[in-house]
């Protein structure tokens, strides 16, 4: 029996945590591979525990071993054929002691994003890695930080339920669940919300688009709030319900599909980006128009005009600035006053968002990435 071995940073909701889920699902049609899972951080948060084992009848452990010591032990007693790393230091330090005693173990390192920051993380392992396995096309900057192993391409786009696009009573239905006004534009994020993903950028916006219509909206946010967040969003209340904009905090949703069918328009403005949010992917299944910044990969996969409007700004993890934000306001704006052409883009969003995963085989990619060691 083939052992793989995946060592991550935690087990709560993320996009990068969503990708490993999908990775040690694309093995379980593979008899005799054992899999068992390691991470670091947050032992307390095991949210998606149950689904991997669900996805993955042949997943053994879910370990939380967080330090270098811990990683060293148990990969020297345990000697998996192959390792999937993603942001684990302790494992990453244990590699390093393990080669210095001679033993070597197989290993494919999964990096989500280019910037310089994130791929320094590896710099310390850069030459004990068989395979780098990145999600978009920035294998130059990879290779100018890390080395010239195998690098493969795997989009993180897995096959999904094909869902009908909403109509206008659903989304009645799904606002009143919610307790959102049935009536009125409705824009909103959900997701993870904290610092990176800049909840203060997406009231600056919904201010922007605010003013750019003349009228008052609604402002809403799904998700887990960090503490830094939350203070934040709670600072800038008053000040965005005197500019008539009404902000609502669903927190963390076990279902999101509610959410997603009352909004309008999603709006996300993180700091930074891997490929393609899952986020995204989910509002424009759901015939929800987008706009989204130009960082990661988003620029390279989202069309202006195609059921999303992109904010122009520089990919260099800083938050938005003012003048991107207004300008992306008075793009959007005359469209979501024109019902027709607003129907319009509410149908190519949920066009794009289908069509973005149906015929792509991230599983069967992935399975071929790791088909030295299996």
């Amino acid at each position: 029996m083939k052992h793989i071995v995946f060592a991550h940073r935690k087990l709560s909701f993320g996009g990068g945590e969503r990708v490993m889920v999908e990775e040690v699902a694309a093995l379980a049609p593979l008899p005799g591979v054992k899999v068992t899972v390691l991470f670091r951080k947050d032992p307390d948060r095991q949210d998606l525990a149950q689904e991997l084992r669900e996805r993955n009848p042949q997943l053994g452990e879910i370990l939380h071993i967080p330090g270098a010591i811990g990683a060293f032990k148990w990969l020297w007693l345990n000697r998996p054929d192959a390792l999937v790393v993603c942001n684990h230091k302790g494992v990453q330090r244990a590699l390093r002691a393990l080669a210095w005693f001679g033993r070597r173990i197989p290993t494919l390192v999964r990096v989500h994003e280019h910037y310089l920051r994130h791929l320094q993380k590896y710099r310390g392992i850069r030459h004990l890695v068989d395979r780098w396995i990145i999600d978009w096309a920035f294998e130059d900057a990879l290779r100018g930080q890390l080395g010239p192993q195998p690098c493969v391409l795997i989009h993180p786009l897995y096959p999904r339920t094909p869902r009908p696009l909403p109509e206008a009573e659903a989304r009645r239905a799904a606002r009143r669940s919610l307790g959102l006004p049935e009536t009125g534009l409705l824009v909103g994020y959900v997701g993870q919300i904290d610092r990176r993903k800049d909840p203060l950028a997406v009231t600056r916006l919904a201010t922007a688009l605010s003013e750019s219509l003349k009228a008052p909206l609604d402002l809403v946010f799904a998700g887990h709030e960090s503490p830094e967040a939350a203070a934040e969003l709670d600072a800038a209340a008053p000040a965005l319900l005197a500019r008539g904009i009404r902000l609502h905090r669903l927190g963390a949703q076990q279902d999101l599909d509610p959410v997603f069918t009352a909004l309008d328009l999603y709006v996300l403005a993180s700091r930074n980006e891997g490929f393609f949010p899952l986020t995204l992917i989910e509002a424009m299944e759901h015939g929800v128009p987008v706009v989204a910044p130009t960082v990661g990969g988003i620029g390279t996969v989202l069309k202006e005009g195609e059921g999303g409007f992109l904010i122009r700004r520089p990919d260099d993890r800083a938050s938005v600035q003012d003048a991107p934000l207004r300008e992306v306001a008075a793009r959007v704006a005359p469209v979501l006053q024109d019902p027709g052409a607003w129907e319009d883009q509410r149908r190519k969003a949920h066009a794009f968002g289908v069509a973005l995963t149906r015929d792509y085989d991230a599983a069967g990619k992935f399975r071929e990435a790791l088909s030295p060691w299996l």
